[in-house]
């Protein structure tokens, strides 16, 4: 007997599981695919949040920078600095970021923008590799002045000694003063004859007739008294400089050093191109001509002159570095403090011209013949701070003024 339907409905049942089979591949396929895409897709997410808080970071970065930047250093107006642009206000030196997750590196731009009463600093960071992503942070900070001088001081004497002149001056070197009153000497210890002697000294008044900050010969007047006076405070440490400096002497080194300023061989020639116009000088000497380096033109200024009329520096002969004599031929356009207490007793002044004053911490020896030591009157709205280019300022956040972007 026969069946002659079972064979279609068998050759029916594998087509039917041939369709299904079909069917849950193509699901499978299309499930895979999907999942593919979405791995993918949440892999570029991930990518992409990766380097958007890398920049982020890196404009976090700038921007501290930037508010480190605007806490040693004047700004004084609206300015953008990026690498391949730096003007007057800006940072040295704008570096990259290199992000730790990716290796993306990120430049950044800062730019300071100056308001009545605040500065507004902001970083905006960009992928080197992909400009795309990018981020900006950015702060409001307010600059306080940080004073070197008392503000409404005038310039001290020609000669600041906190102890006394150990021998008597031979050899007829000058002091220039402005005013027959004015002192030429002033001292921590006393203002008797027998502790400033003046010797050979010869006091004459000299007017700056023409306004240049240079003493010509037709300038100068008559002879005048070796007037002497002294000052409160000694004996301590430091009471020299705390008679005529506001800022403490340590801080006033690391502003220095921070801005570069230290040199143990030659010093620049000139006014000081990046403020503080504050020197650290750790030349033992002596120093002469040869250790001024560059080359330097201008009224009152040539190649071996430190500083230059109207643009006074201060330069700092820290104890480690004992007395250096300046010797003849140099000319210093501002203030030379000596902090030793000790090593200037037998080891006075070289031979150089000043146009400011000479500040010993302890007995200073007799000056060379050739030394002239010449009063000056630095007038800025009677502050010293804005002549000597303090250019110094500490930087605080205003609160709830942060943004990122």
């Amino acid at each position: 007997m026969t069946f002659p339907n079972l064979s279609l409905k068998n050759r029916q049942q594998g087509a039917a599981t041939l369709i299904v089979v079909l069917v849950l591949a193509i699901v499978m396929a299309v499930i895979s695919l999907t999942t593919a895409q979405t791995g993918l897709m949440e892999q570029r997410i991930t990518g992409n949040d990766l380097r958007a808080r890398e920049a982020q970071e890196a404009a976090e970065a700038g921007l501290e920078y930037g508010v480190g930047w605007a806490n040693k250093n004047e700004i004084p107006n609206t300015v953008t600095c990026s690498s391949g642009s730096l003007p007057a206000g800006c940072p040295t030196a704008l570096t990259t970021v290199t992000g730790s997750s990716t290796g993306e590196s990120y430049s950044y731009t800062l730019t300071f923008t100056k308001g009545t009463d605040s500065i507004r600093v902001a970083s905006a960071a960009q992928g080197v590799a992909d400009s795309s992503i990018a981020a900006t942070s950015e702060a409001f900070i307010k600059q306080i002045p940080v004073e070197l001088f008392d503000f409404g001081i005038t310039m001290p004497p020609p000669w600041v000694i906190a102890g006394c002149i150990t021998n008597a001056p031979t050899g007829t070197p000058d002091t220039f003063v402005l005013n027959a009153t004015n002192l030429a000497v002033i001292s921590g210890t006393s203002s008797n004859p027998a502790c400033l002697p003046q010797g050979h000294l010869d006091v004459t008044i000299w007017t700056d007739a023409n306004g240049n900050g240079v003493k010509d010969s037709d300038e100068e007047g008559g002879g005048t008294t070796f007037n002497r006076g002294i000052f409160p405070g000694c004996p301590s440490t430091h009471c020299a400089w705390n008679y005529v400096f506001k800022m403490d002497f340590q801080e006033a080194i690391d502003r220095a050093t921070d801005a570069g300023h230290v040199y143990s061989g030659s010093i620049p020639c000139g006014p000081a191109t990046s403020s503080p116009s504050i020197y650290i000088i750790e030349n033992g000497g002596p120093i002469n001509s040869a250790d001024i380096s560059g080359n330097c033109t201008g009224t009152g200024v040539d190649s071996t002159t430190i500083g230059a009329p109207n643009q006074p520096i201060l330069l700092i002969i820290p104890s480690d570095n004992g007395c250096p004599r300046f010797n003849g031929g140099v000319t210093i356009y501002g203030i030379i403090y000596f902090e030793s207490e000790t090593e200037c007793a037998s080891n006075g002044w070289g031979g150089a011209t000043v146009y400011g004053s000479v500040i010993w911490e302890g007995d200073v020896d007799k000056p060379n013949a050739n030394s002239e030591f010449i009063e000056v009157d630095h007038e800025d709205d009677f502050d010293l701070n804005t002549v000597f280019n303090s250019g110094m300022d500490d930087a605080t956040r205003i609160p709830g003024t942060w943004k990122d972007f």
